[in-house]
This record gives structure tokens, C-alpha cells and sequence, in this order.
């Protein structure tokens, strides 16, 4: 019987209540694993049960690593020494890290996933050491890898930018709609309870990254405003932000908290998936105006749910949201606020995105991303395929 190839999947920053660039790993797993293609695959995480339903699919394997938990320190030792033996043990013919930082000697073939490069365009926003591992590594990685796979034309841009030698192996396998959101109707009849205040919603780890700071600053100067207090009064919208706390948010948290003494801010650090499909239905809008995203999948959770879109007018999220979204200056508080005054206020304008972003969402299918994923899988091990 002819030996199948073999692709271990690195997987190991995805952990129990995942989100985020996490969640689409998981997606892509499960979307490769939809039907056989003709390869075998081991998954390599931190934590079994996350993976668990992928054991039940023919030709998949969950591989549980404890020596790489614990931080981003014994991910990274366990990554150069101990990841490499694995793999070979395995017997695999192609490793596919899911994020930039790969062991520089393979046994194999390499595949890195590059999300995002934040850390280049904003290095303020990262922290000390990750940052300097970075510098030192990634362009390492991306040297040493057969392929690049982008989530978008503006993750693969920056990397030809900022890695010119890398961009005959760059490939681009946008992201789907979340799995988690697909098949989920809203109860409008329950999008606005008796007595409750409408609300706009941020979704994402409270990171500097996300911009928040900046988007508080905004929603402050949009409810202080004597025109907004005068004309609306009870009805300016609440803000909630739903995410798990980040690093550098000393700055973060005092703002947080003096919105929380005028009651008009609410956190919720982590949401079940119900609650936060609870919380899209009967939001306001998204208010999504991050300095830098590979792809921004909170805007797509949020079309699914048919709920109006504010978000960057750059990078990823301009590219996922197109013209179905408000899109902002995210470096630009007066721009932040004059959004949320147009969404808050501008009844035929959320009705017009959030039709819009229901047809937006689905255009991004997590199959057509395994799809060319595979592709640059078989490229590299039949080269001549093609």
C-alpha cells in the first residue's frame, strides 16, 4: 500500500476558549479534515480537547505537547529543540507551523502562516521580550520556509515589503466566516430589551494593538458633545468590550475605568459563545477600529449577525469589510467619533450595512481556504505538480 504523505500541523498557541487568530486555526483543522485528501495529518497543541473531534476523521491524529506550555519562553525552546525530533519521529513530510516563528533546522519541508506583522508596523504595541524574539527570529523564519501563506492581500503585501526575498513563496489563503456563527439566526424580536440602553460593541483582546485607548478617547468626545446630549439624551449608546485582558494596558485600564464611573461602559472579559452571539444580535453596531489586523474576524462574526460595521480604513480589515463597513481613521479620534455619531444616529445607514455585511459574510468560506492551503501543500511535496 503506497504510504500517504504526511503534514504535521503546528498548533500550539491554540488553548482552551479560543478566539481570534486561535479560532481560525481550529477552523482551518476542521475544514481540512472535511472530506479526505489524500494526505495524513497530526495536530501538535497544548491542549488535546480542543482537537478532540479531528481524532474521529480518517488519516487525523492529535498530537498533546505539555513541554510547550507555560509561556511564550517554553514555547520557543520547545519550538527550536524539541519540536524538530518530533516531527521526525512522526515521519512527517511537511510541517505547516501556524504563525511565523518556525525551528530553524526541519527534517521537512516548511510552511509558516504569517497573520499579522503588528509588531513591525507598531512595535509600541508589543511587548519586551516578545519583541526582541521577533526581531531575531522571524526573518529567520521566513528565510528558512519553502512557503509563506498570507490571510490576506495585505498581510502578504507587508510581507513583501518588509521581507523583499520572500515573495516568490508568498501565497494568499484568505480566512473564512467563523465556523461557530454559521447557521445562527438573530432574534430580533429580543434585539432591544424594555428599559436597556443601546449599545456599541468592541470585540478583541485588550491589547494596545486594538486601539482602544484612542476609541474611548473618541466615544467620550462623541457623548460629551452638547449637540448629542442636547437632541438624544437617553438614548446615546452605552460601549461594551468583550475580551480577554492583554500586556501594556495600565494606560487601558484607567481610561476603562473612568468610563465605568460614568456608566456608560461595560467589560465582559470572557463571553460563551451564546452570550456573545446574544450580545451581536442586539448591539448597536461593531466598533472595530484596530491600528492593524491580518484579517479582523470579530467583523465578520458581526456581519453574520447582521449587525453594522465601524472599522479601519487600512489593512485587513479594510480588505474583509470592503465597502460594507464604516471605515475609519483609526489614528484619528475626531474620525473614531464622527463614525459612532453616524452610526448611533443614522437609522438607514445601519439598515444599509447591516444588509450588506450579510451578504460579506458569505463570501468567505473556510473550504475554499483549506482548499489552497492544500494546494501549497502539494506544490511543495510533488514539486512537479505545478
Amino acid at each position: 500500500m503506497t504510504r500517504r504523505p504526511h503534514v504535521v500541523l503546528e498548533c500550539l498557541q491554540v488553548r482552551e476558549n479560543p478566539a481570534g487568530t486561535a479560532r481560525g486555526i481550529m477552523d482551518l483543522c476542521w475544514a481540512l479534515a472535511e472530506r479526505d485528501r489524500g494526505l495524513d495529518f497530526t495536530v501538535l497543541t497544548t491542549d488535546r480537547g480542543v482537537f478532540a473531534e479531528l481524532e474521529d476523521r480518517h488519516g487525523w491524529r492529535v498530537r498533546e505537547c505539555p513541554q510547550a506550555r507555560g509561556g511564550s519562553l517554553k514555547k520557543a525552546m520547545f519550538t527550536q529543540f524539541r519540536l524538530p525530533g518530533l516531527v521526525r519521529d512522526l515521519k512527517g513530510d511537511l510541517l505547516h507551523s501556524m504563525q511565523f516563528l518556525v525551528p530553524l533546522r526541519s527534517p521537512c519541508r516548511q510552511v509558516a502562516t504569517v497573520h499579522d506583522l503588528a509588531w513591525m508596523l507598531h512595535p509600541k504595541t508589543i511587548e519586551e521580550p516578545r519583541l526582541s524574539y521577533y526581531r531575531w527570529l522571524v526573518p529567520r523564519s521566513l528565510e528558512r520556509v519553502d512557503a509563506i501563506v498570507a490571510n490576506s492581500r495585505a498581510t502578504a503585501a507587508e510581507v513583501t515589503r518588509f521581507f523583499p526575498g520572500t515573495a516568490d513563496k508568498i501565497h494568499i489563503t484568505p480566512h473564512g466566516t467563523p465556523r461557530w456563527v454559521l447557521d445562527r439566526v438573530c432574534d430580533k424580536s429580543r434585539q432591544q430589551l424594555p428599559g436597556t440602553r443601546p449599545f456599541f460593541l468592541f470585540v478583541g483582546t485588550m491589547e494596545p494593538r486594538k486601539n482602544l485607548v484612542r476609541l474611548m478617547d473618541a466615544y467620550e468626545a462623541f457623548i460629551a458633545s452638547d449637540q448629542v446630549r442636547e437632541d438624544h439624551g437617553e438614548t446615546v449608546p452605552d460601549l461594551v468590550l468583550v475580551g480577554g485582558r492583554g500586556w501594556k494596558d495600565s494606560r487601558l485600564q484607567g481610561r476603562i475605568a473612568d468610563l465605568q464611573a460614568k456608566g456608560c461602559l461595560r467589560v465582559v472579559e470572557y463571553c460563551h459563545p451564546d452570550d456573545l452571539w446574544s450580545l451581536y444580535c442586539s448591539a448597536l453596531a461593531l466598533v472595530f477600529p484596530s491600528l492593524n489586523e491580518g484579517f479582523g474576524l470579530p467583523i465578520l462574526e458581526a456581519m453574520a449577525a447582521g449587525l453594522p460595521v465601524l472599522t479601519s480604513d487600512r489593512s485587513g480589515t479594510a480588505e474583509v469589510a470592503g465597502d460594507k463597513a464604516l471605515l475609519v481613521d483609526p489614528e484619528n479620534t475626531a474620525s473614531i467619533a464622527k463614525g459612532l455619531a453616524r452610526l448611533a444616529f443614522d437609522g438607514e445607514l445601519r439598515t444599509k450595512l447591516a444588509a450588506g455585511g450579510l451578504e460579506r459574510a458569505r463570501q468567505w468560506s473556510w473550504s475554499s481556504t483549506a482548499d489552497l492551503t492544500v494546494s501549497v501543500y502539494r506544490r511543495l511535496l510533488d514539486p512537479g505538480s505545478g
